[in-house]
Parts: structure tokens; sequence; C-alpha cells
């Protein structure tokens, strides 16, 4: 009984004892659980910053620019111009170029202002047959027609273009990138060539070198597609340009046609700023 008794004296001190040191421990690990809710750890940190940053609404600028350059194929709508400046010439492989540059910038989401220069030029070896009238006498022959060769043509087109978009808001769709718009301006026209006089298929033994030049205003009609965004893009255009002419006796192209006007096939390239 007294063997009985010590070994359950013995088996309590040693459990008293285990208990003694175990409970410490999940004494410490529970402050610990319960302390660690509430430090703040570098990625509890981060995860705050993150949401205060999202929380903060994101103010976008309403004003971007951008510069760029394009390249235009004009096809010129009366008779006479497109017979002496075809937009490209299969039988002595000359193109009619213009050559524009451009800087715009946005006033609204869906409105953009540009100024662009535009510098168109050709010449070509090509002899053209044209009439004229009136009449013109010329030792003592009169004649309607005159033939031009060495034609040689420079124009100067600055521009303010206007755009909009009227799709804007749908931002998911290709359509946002749509836009009508137009133009206003000033034509600086300069042409020059030999020429001689005489009837249709008729070649005189006199010969002419004159030039002429003129300023007209310019209004232009356009729509197209611009590029998506970005440090870099690509649009293309379709526009009309409306410009009269100043006829007089001149026995040139541009004071014999009745306009300047043309419809211009564009393409574009931009960088924003």
């Amino acid at each position: 009984m007294k063997k009985l008794f010590t070994w359950f004296v013995l088996v309590f001190i040693l459990l008293s004892q285990v208990y003694s040191q175990e409970l410490p421990t999940l004494k410490s690990k529970s402050d610990f659980s319960l302390k660690g809710s509430s430090i703040e750890t570098p990625l509890s940190k981060y995860s705050k910053l993150s949401l205060n940053k999202d929380m903060q609404v994101k103010k976008r600028k309403t004003i971007s620019s951008y510069y760029g350059a394009g390249y235009s194929f004009v096809i010129f709508t009366a008779k006479d111009m497109n017979e002496g400046y075809p937009v490209f010439d299969t039988r002595k492989g000359d193109f009619l170029s213009e050559i524009n540059l451009y800087f715009g910038f946005s006033i609204a989401r869906a409105l953009t202002l540009e100024i662009e220069p535009s510098l168109l030029f050709t010449n070509n070896d090509r002899a053209v047959t044209f009439f004229v009238d009136p009449a013109f006498t010329y030792a003592g022959q009169t004649s309607n027609y005159v033939t031009a060769y060495h034609l040689s043509m420079l124009s100067l087109i600055p521009v303010v273009n206007a755009r909009f978009f009227p799709f804007y808001t749908q931002t998911t769709s290709f359509a946002r990138l749509f836009f009508i718009g137009g133009g206003a301006g000033a034509a600086w026209i300069k042409e020059d060539y030999d020429y001689y006089l005489g009837q249709l298929n008729y070649y005189g033994s006199t010969f002419f070198t004159g030039s002429t030049s003129q300023w007209q205003p310019v209004l232009r009609v356009m729509t197209g597609f611009t590029g998506s965004g970005g440090q870099f893009g690509f649009g293309g255009e379709l526009r009309y340009n409306i410009i009269p002419l100043s006829q007089n006796n001149e026995l040139f192209i541009t004071r014999t046609a009745p306009n300047f006007n043309s419809v211009d096939l564009t393409l574009r390239f931009y960088f924003s700023l």
C-alpha cells in the first residue's frame, strides 16, 4: 500500500512537472498568435498601400499632343489638271507626290486640332496638249491649243484640321478610332514648263518657257481612322480638297483649269509626346 501510494505520488509529481513546463509554452504561443494579429508585417503594409492606391481616383490628362508625317496620293478632279498631272504616269513612271507634316493636340476627349503643312510636287517629261479659251493669236495664226512638256509644279498647302471621334465612348471597339473632320487654310501653287503653240497634235517651231504662281484658299472635308494609342501609331484618311484657281490669259494649266480640287488617299504615321 505504501509502495502504491509512493508510486502515485511520484507519477503526480512527474505529471505536474511536465504540465508546468508545457503551460508557459502554450501561453507564449497563444500570446504570439494574439499579438501577431495586430502586428503589421511588410506584406500587410504592401497590401494596405496597394488598396489605398486602388481606392484613389486616377486623374488622366485631358490634353495630349502628337506629331508625325504622311504621304498622299492626289487625284485631281478637273480634267485638264488630271491629264497634265496624273497621280501616276505609267508611260514615264512619274508620281504626283504630296508629303504631309503635322502637329496636333486634343482639346476634348472626342476632338483634336492639328496644324498640317503639305508639300505637293512633280516634275515630268511628258507632253500634254490642252485647250484654251478664248483663242490666242501668234505670228498671224489663231489657235486654241497649247502643247506643254517638261511640266513642273510645286505647291505649299498649310492647313488647320479638326477631327471629331463620334464613337470615342466605345473603348473596346475599333469604331472608336473612326473620325470625321474638316480643315481650312491656303495654297501657294507654282507651275512652270516649256510649251509651244498650235493645233491639237501639231508641233510648232516656236518654243516658250514660263512660270506662274498664285495663292488660293483651301477647304477640306475628310474621314478615316487613326491609331489606337501608344507611342507610335498609323492611320488612313480619305480627303476632298476644294481649291479654286484664278483664270487669266496665261497659257498654263493652272490658269485655264476650273479648279485645283482633288481627292486624296493619305497614309499617316504619328508619335505621341
